[in-house]
């Protein structure tokens, strides 16, 4: 029987500095420091080591089709309910001052705060067992000065086209996680964008400003460069979607990659380290702080479908 992922919002925190903040406590899931078309409906609402471009192969090849299929009824939550709390290690700042709307890099820095969300629904994506229901939503409001505009639509193309693909986390069905320190046995999952309400997760994309203030309402300081993820919502920083990270120019690839390490955490996922030198960075890996002899990776699996794992990040 299929089920549907629905957590209550709780108390899981996390940024990612870029990809990569630090599990701070081992109870729930939720991490962080580890980018068109118009849309419509409101909703209110370090340091980094050099690393090495990302060829991300396969990037224009067309998003794999969707799976149409009855959803069925909604059903308890899965027996691992996430619990894990996690916090960006990166000091709580009170010397914050007002910044303008275009910053040197041109990145708008402040927007309405309110969301314009993506509209119509996707089939079912992927034959997992367990169905997480995610909508998509930019912030308005926004001054693109020089910028090319993201809206709503050009943003959940993108996401649809991360969560869709063949190395992605929808590549679980025909190779399930088994991880007996996360409470995961023969796990699975596919994906289905809507846009009533009924989401497991949004995915959010907004300016630096939104999302400190947003994140910091969670407790996590974001210091207008970071994404963060705190119960059902994941905060993609603009910055980062438009610029990448340090050795991060090939773009797909970072979102593939900042897409996925967030996704993994709302899935019950911590941070992982390196394997070992030459290896294949776990896309829960915080690549882009410090790859420690692992190859840069955007994928949860490779191509021959082996989840791509390492140790679990202390917590």
């Amino acid at each position: 029987m299929r089920r549907i992922w629905i957590p209550a919002v709780s108390a899981v925190i996390c940024a990612v500095a870029l990809v990569g903040c630090k599990p701070a406590a081992h109870d729930d899931v939720a991490e962080g420091p580890s980018g068109a078309g118009p849309s419509a409906v409101d909703s209110s609402q370090s340091q980094q080591s050099p690393v090495a471009k990302l060829a991300l192969s396969g990037e224009n090849s067309p998003t794999p089709a969707a799976i149409t299929r009855p959803t069925g009824t909604a059903v308890p939550l899965p027996r691992r309910s996430p619990t894990r709390v996690f916090t960006n290690s990166l000091p709580a700042r009170t010397d914050r001052t007002n910044v303008p709307i275009i910053v040197a890099d041109q990145t708008p820095v402040t927007g309405a705060g309110t969301f314009a969300i993506a509209t119509g629904n996707t089939g079912v994506v992927g034959n997992g067992e367990t169905l997480v229901k995610y909508q998509v939503e930019v912030e308005q409001g926004i001054n693109w000065g020089r910028v090319a505009p993201w809206t709503a639509a050009g943003f959940a193309t993108a996401v649809d086209g991360i969560l869709g693909n063949e190395r992605g986390w929808i590549a679980s069905a025909a190779h399930p996680v088994t991880d007996p320190a996360e409470g995961m046995s023969n796990e699975s999952w596919s994906f289905q964008r809507v846009s009533d309400g009924t989401y497991g997760v949004r995915i959010r994309l907004a300016t630096p400003t939104t999302v400190d203030k947003l994140c910091g309402s969670a407790g996590v300081d974001t210091e207008g460069v970071y994404s963060c993820r705190y119960g059902k919502n994941i905060l993609i920083n603009l910055r980062r979607w438009l610029y990448g990270a340090d050795g991060f120019t090939d773009m797909p690839a970072y979102r593939q990659m900042v897409i996925s390490h967030e996704t993994g955490h709302f899935l019950g996922f911590s941070h992982m380290l390196c394997p070992g030198a030459g290896q294949l960075a776990p896309v829960m890996q915080t690549q882009t702080i410090a790859l420690n002899g692992c190859l840069p990776n955007p994928y949860p699996f490779t191509e021959d479908g082996r989840f791509v794992m390492g140790p679990w990040a202390p917590s």
